[in-house]
């Protein structure tokens, strides 16, 4: 099964946001808290079974004291090409 490129994105995005949640010393839960949604929503969020709804992303993002651009740059730099050999 290939994993198309959205897919790659929004797990990498998860794995960001965990990233930023350390560097903060925040929780999930504060995160949750922080933006109005529950911790279960967030949890399913941040373990890819349901995908951010784009207001979700924002309200993320500037929780964590990123413009949404700066934190799916962050994200998408996780994301490896397929072929770096040339």
């Amino acid at each position: 099964m290939t994993t198309t490129y959205g897919e790659k994105l929004e797990a990498a995005l998860s794995t960001q946001i965990k990233v930023e949640l350390v560097e903060r010393d925040m929780t999930q839960k504060d995160l949750a808290e922080a933006i109005g949604v529950g911790r279960p929503a967030m949890n399913h969020y941040l373990k890819g079974h349901k995908s951010m709804p784009m207001p979700t992303f924002m309200k993320v993002a500037e929780a964590l004291g990123l413009t949404p651009v700066t934190l799916m740059a962050r994200a998408e730099a996780r994301i490896q090409p397929e072929s770096q050999s040339a």
